[in-house]
């Protein structure tokens, strides 16, 4: 509850599926909440790079912000967030928030598609990596 209204608490689990209608039983959880103040993990985007998983996703506390995790094996995952390679600007249209990723490689570069400030009110942003990525 929060100023006397239930309050919604969600995080990221892994499922299986043969047919896309039917999953399995077994749903773990593969991303946390880091902290007390932390209540919504939403939205991940997962690209499998050299072996590995990668996944972008937000979270949100006081405000959204986009967190990074890697995985071996697409269930169990490591939190990175300090690697997600996105903050929120000192000024500017995502000054407060950042949410809502979507990552895409494109001729070895990373791209990521996001929205900032009030859901992406005023639109959404396109980040460039500035690492070389080998598919």
């Amino acid at each position: 509850m929060e100023d006397r209204k239930p309050k919604h608490y969600y995080h990221i689990k892994y499922a299986e599926s043969l047919d896309g209608v039917r999953w399995s039983d077994r749903r773990p959880v593969c991303i946390d909440f880091h902290s007390p103040d932390e209540y919504a993990i939403a939205r991940p985007c997962v690209i499998k790079q050299g072996g590995l998983y990668r996944m972008w996703y937000c979270s949100r506390g006081a405000a959204y912000r986009i967190g990074y995790a890697e995985s071996a094996d697409g269930v169990k995952w490591e939190r990175l967030d300090a690697q997600a390679g996105i903050t929120v600007s000192e000024s500017g249209w995502d000054s407060e928030m950042t949410a809502y990723p979507w990552v895409f490689s494109h001729k070895s570069t990373n791209y990521m598609l996001y929205n900032g400030n009030g859901y992406g009110r005023t639109g959404i942003g396109l980040a460039e990596s500035d690492c070389r990525v080998d598919s």
